[in-house]
């Protein structure tokens, strides 16, 4: 399981990326084990930008997400890092609940830095099918945001939200397409239904004749989803071809990720918002790191360019017989 897309601070649709993603985990092995999102001979990066498709046990210490804003007007650009935890455990072999929590800094230059926590996240998923010959997985689960844990006076949100989410893996290894073979793809969709709708109020100066409106700190229901592109040099190595590659690269999976997301109704603040995430993982035995670039697809996104990183240990992997293992058999 995945750290869910999250909300920009004081805003509900995840920017997807700066979708305080918290500048919003990944997999590992030297040959394929039986946990995280595995399918066969596939095993797949549960990536940085949206959720893996399987159910595991496991953690993110931490993953930090860094973006700058532009001025705005205001004494100067704003530099946010977003620091996210998140800890994944297995109910039962298929069943899984993630928890997700972090901090966000803000420091605009000239002026005081200010702290905030974001709204807390929980993640039911159930591993619904896996097909090993085709390499293929997938899992339906449920996110519920909860309002009211964020710090709302620094512009998190007052209000939650609920995600009804199915998630998808398909590997490309049944397939005779050559080194291509080395390719798998995840995906997510989900809807996400706000406890409180957006709604604005429109006032008119009595003086000047100019109209405005005011929001209240509802949120829309919108549809957000996201597609990876991973190429596993661990698979390559061994069920396509062994080029004798030092140990360092076969361990790699270059990724691709894009996520979006789109108010379901009117009125909005936010219109379609769409996020490339290119990067790299490095798989251990037992812990994996991912850091990626993460570049607007438009104008709704941002126009600068960030960067997220994440450390993720497996803790199926490291504690198979105690806190690795499902609480019901």
């Amino acid at each position: 399981m995945q750290r869910p897309q999250q909300r920009a601070t004081g805003a509900r649709g995840p920017m997807i990326a700066w979708a305080s993603l918290s500048f919003a985990a990944p997999l590992l092995w030297t040959s394929p084990s039986l946990a995280h999102a595995v399918a066969g001979a596939r095993v797949f990066v549960p990536t940085l930008t949206m959720d893996d498709p399987g159910v595991a046990d496991e953690a993110s210490l931490p993953t930090i997400q860094y973006q700058r804003s532009g001025a705005d007007g205001g004494p100067g650009p704003t530099h946010e890092v977003d620091i996210g935890f998140e800890y994944d455990k297995r109910i039962t072999e298929h069943f899984g609940v993630g928890i997700n929590y972090g901090l966000n800094i803000y420091q605009t230059d000239h002026a005081k830095t200010a702290t905030g926590f974001e709204n807390l996240y929980v993640t039911g998923k159930y591993q619904a099918y896996v097909n090993a010959e085709h390499e293929f997985i997938a899992s339906v689960g449920l996110v519920r945001e909860f309002g009211g844990t964020a710090t709302v006076h620094e512009g998190g949100d007052q209000y939650g939200s609920t995600a009804p989410t199915v998630y998808v893996g398909k590997g490309l290894g049944d397939l005779p397409i050559g080194l291509l073979r080395g390719f798998g793809v995840t995906g997510e969709l989900s809807y996400d239904i706000a406890d409180v709708k957006l709604k604005g109020v429109s006032s008119t100066d009595p003086t000047t004749g100019f109209s405005t409106v005011t929001y209240n700190n509802g949120g829309n229901n919108q549809w957000s989803g996201g597609l990876s592109l991973q190429y596993n040099m661990n698979y390559l190595k061994n069920n396509v071809k062994d080029y004798g590659l030092p140990d360092f690269i076969n361990r790699l999976v270059p990724t691709l990720e894009v996520t979006w997301s789109s108010p379901a109704g009117s009125p909005s603040t936010q219109g379609t918002q769409l996020l490339y995430a290119p990067g790299v993982f490095y798989m251990a035995d037992e812990w994996d790191f991912g850091i990626e670039a993460l570049i607007p697809g438009n104008k709704a996104t941002g126009t600068n360019v960030g960067a997220i990183a994440q450390f993720h240990v497996f803790l199926d992997d490291m504690f198979p017989t105690s806190l690795g293992k499902p609480l019901f058999n």
